[in-house]
This record gives C-alpha cells, sequence and structure tokens, in this order.
C-alpha cells in the first residue's frame, strides 16, 4: 500500500530537469528538503553544485533507476524544452514529450527499497504544453491519461508570476497529482485574479520603463512596465522615461525569476574593474526561466496540504480530448472537468509590479557624466542601440532623440562605407 513520509509539512523532493535551481530553490524556502537533482546544461549544474551542496546530481535522468526511498515529491520542470513534435513522435530526448516520459518512467519504478509510488508529482511547464502538438491532442492530455493510469488524482492551472512581485506577466502551467490528496486543494483553491481592480495598470504619475529583451529566436522584442516572458541573455537593455539607455545586467535577470542576487555566481567575485564573462551564468538562467516565489507559494500549500478545501465546482468535458484545452482542469476521481481560474494565485498589493522600481539600471540613470549620446555609446553597443529603436518603432513607439541621433549616425557611417567600398 502507498505510504506518505510526511503527511504536512517538511517534505522531500526529487528534481529533475533542475535547470539552475529555481523551482528547487522555492521549494526550500517552503520548508521542504531536496534529495535528488538532475541536469544536463554543464553551467547550470555549476550552480546546482555549489548552491545545492551534498547532493545526488546525475546529469540524465535515464539514468536514475528508481526514486529515493523517502522521496514525498517527483518535481519536474520543463518549461525550457523543445516545442516540437507529439507525444507519439518526438525526435528529440530534449522535447517536452521526452522529459514528462521520464517522468512517468520513474513514477512506474516507484521508491527504492520497498517504498512504493511516490506520493506527490509537480510539473512545471510552458503553456505550449496546453496547445494542440499537431494531431489535434495536447500533450497535457496525454501526460494526463498516463498520470490517470497509474492512479494518480491531478488539478493544473496557469500562473503568472506578476502575481507574486514580479513585473512578468507571461503564465506558465503547474500541474500537480497526488496518490492520496485532493490536488485542487493545493492549486485552485486561491485565487486573487478574481478581484476587479488587480489587473489596473500602472498609474499616470508611474514612469514610463522599457525593457529590450532578444528571444530565444533572437528577435529584439520590447516591454513596457512588465514584460511578458523574458529570455534570459547577453545583449538587452532596460530605458528610463528620460529616454537613457543602459544594459540589463545578470542580477536583474537573477531577480525576474525571483532569484537573490548573485545566484549564479560560482567562484568568488572579481576584483573592482575586472573584465568578467558572464555568458556561463547567462546560460545557466536560460536552463530555468522559474519563478522562486511561485514556486515558494506551492510549496507552502504542499506543506499544509488540507488546510484549504476546494468547493468542488466545475463543468465536466464534453469529451475527454478538448481543444483548447482549458487553462485549469482536474481528475480527482469523478471525470475530468474545468474550472474558470485566474494567473493570479495572490495579490501584490493591488497592482501589476512594474520594470520602473525593479530594474538596477534605471536607478540614476538620468545623472553621470555625459549627455545621452554618450551614455547610450558607453553602455551598450551601437548594434544593441540601433535594434532598440526598431525594436521601438515595431511596436509603435516614437525613440527618444538620442537613440534617432545614434542610428542617423550609424546610418551615415553605412553610407560612407559604402561609397568608399564603390
Amino acid at each position: 500500500m502507498d505510504t506518505l513520509a510526511h503527511t504536512s509539512g517538511r517534505l522531500k523532493v526529487a528534481s529533475l530537469f533542475s535547470g539552475c535551481g529555481v523551482l528547487d530553490y522555492g521549494l526550500t524556502q517552503a520548508g521542504h528538503e531536496i534529495v535528488l537533482q538532475t541536469e544536463s546544461d554543464p553551467d547550470a549544474r555549476e550552480v546546482l553544485a555549489a548552491r545545492f551542496q551534498g547532493i545526488c546530481q546525475p546529469t540524465d535522468p535515464a539514468t536514475v533507476e528508481c526514486l529515493p526511498p523517502d522521496a514525498d515529491v517527483l518535481a519536474a520542470s520543463v518549461v525550457c524544452a523543445e516545442q516540437e513534435g507529439s507525444w507519439r513522435e518526438s525526435w528529440s530526448k530534449d522535447s517536452v514529450a521526452s522529459k514528462l516520459k521520464q517522468v512517468l518512467r520513474l513514477l512506474k519504478a516507484g521508491r527504492g527499497g520497498q517504498g512504493g509510488a511516490v506520493p506527490w508529482v509537480l510539473v512545471e511547464a510552458s503553456t505550449a504544453l496546453l496547445e494542440s502538438d499537431g494531431e489535434g491532442v495536447p500533450i497535457v492530455c496525454d501526460l494526463v491519461s498516463e498520470l490517470e493510469r497509474l492512479g494518480y488524482r491531478w488539478a493544473h492551472r496557469t500562473i503568472a508570476a506578476a502575481a507574486f512581485g514580479v513585473p512578468d506577466v507571461k503564465p506558465r502551467v503547474v500541474l500537480l497529482a497526488s496518490k492520496h490528496g485532493d490536488p485542487r486543494d493545493v492549486l485552485l483553491t486561491e485565487d486573487a485574479g478574481k478581484s476587479a481592480n488587480f489587473l489596473e495598470p500602472p498609474g499616470a504619475e508611474t514612469s514610463q520603463t522599457f525593457v529590450f529583451n532578444q528571444s530565444a529566436e533572437g528577435e529584439m522584442r520590447v516591454f513596457s512596465d512588465f514584460v511578458d516572458g523574458f529570455h534570459p541573455g547577453d545583449g538587452g537593455a532596460v530605458m528610463d522615461a528620460a529616454g537613457h539607455l543602459a544594459p540589463v545586467e545578470v542580477h536583474d535577470a537573477e531577480r525576474l525569476q525571483g532569484l537573490p542576487p548573485g545566484w549564479t555566481l560560482t567562484s568568488r567575485p572579481p576584483a573592482p574593474g575586472s573584465r568578467v564573462d558572464n555568458a556561463p551564468r547567462w546560460k545557466a538562467l536560460a536552463a530555468s526561466l522559474g519563478c522562486v516565489p511561485a514556486s515558494q507559494w506551492i510549496g507552502s500549500r504542499l506543506a499544509k496540504p488540507y488546510e484549504l478545501k476546494h468547493d468542488g465546482r466545475g463543468s465536466a468535458f464534453e469529451a475527454p480530448v478538448t481543444v483548447p484545452w482549458p487553462t485549469a482542469a482536474y481528475n480527482v476521481g469523478h471525470g475530468r472537468a474545468h474550472v474558470a481560474c485566474s494567473p493570479f494565485p495572490r495579490t501584490n498589493g493591488g497592482t501589476l509590479p512594474t520594470l520602473g522600481g525593479f530594474i538596477s539600471g534605471v536607478v540614476g540613470a538620468g545623472g553621470g557624466g555625459g549627455g545621452g549620446e554618450d551614455r547610450i555609446g558607453g553602455c551598450v553597443t551601437k548594434e544593441t542601440a540601433l535594434e532598440c529603436v526598431k525594436a521601438l518603432r515595431a511596436a509603435g513607439w516614437q525613440p527618444p532623440p538620442q537613440l534617432i541621433a545614434v542610428e542617423v549616425a550609424a546610418e551615415a557611417a553605412i553610407a560612407a562605407a559604402t561609397a568608399a567600398a564603390v
């Protein structure tokens, strides 16, 4: 018979595809213990080795034969997994389907030492999990079907980091399955987004801040006041209301995942003024794309899974395979049902957090030696500044004079070089 080592309080977590430890750090902040981590990215593994010392950390979950005998939770973050193929035809071991199949393999293998099935399963993924895989079947449908065959009850919803004080409104999917409890009680009982005034934009007195961020495909995107998914990488910039441009620093990207500044540092900081290669830190952050406060909230709910009770409301699926798949749904043994649930479990003072008070590059941007043109030339590359101008225009914004001046100068230089070549 399946037993639960700890009915509440401190749980032991086996973590797959751990990245640089964003999900795991949030769970430890809620009082839980990490007993296993797997990660293939070498830069992220360096961070795990520094921040989670003394833990078994194999590179590939395929080498793990069974879960630790005392594991209470199997957690997996597949937010960064490749979104290709379908559940039945996945051509990469780094795809979402391939990684989720490793989760299911270990659930079937169970816990070592006669430990039986693991009581809780936690999966974090992008919203692409809910979309059609090209065959008309969302990957989440195949996943929950397998969980049901294994005897798990499940529930899922979308969660936005903005609900926890991070200025990022992009939702992610969180799915929780349980052998003994009601996952609805953990995930679906809090919903501050039903409040009519929660999503009010910043007031007119708030200075507008722009963040320029390159997507995973290399396209420069521009966000105002808050981001809609931030991809960690060098080459981004932040512009304040006065039009001053400054680079987005690594510690800003860490904070945009809810991490403390310096989390990805794995050696002693160099002397001030020394040249620093931050490429490994950017790569480590790109291997996670999580939100510490959100995972801490999940961890706090797991610590007291019976404290709140779901009201049981929901509408039954008209068919087992539903397209589009709802953003919040469950099956606790009486059939699949969907429920209205916003991505905002909690409030953050009633308004969305904004980038102006969050990104350090904005602080003091108006001071310092020289005018706007010197500042742009000294802080970000001219190529980045030009990309920022194009992104602003593509989004319908008028670039500030100092950026237009850089654009004019660059175009003149290109024209002169072309003329000289002829």
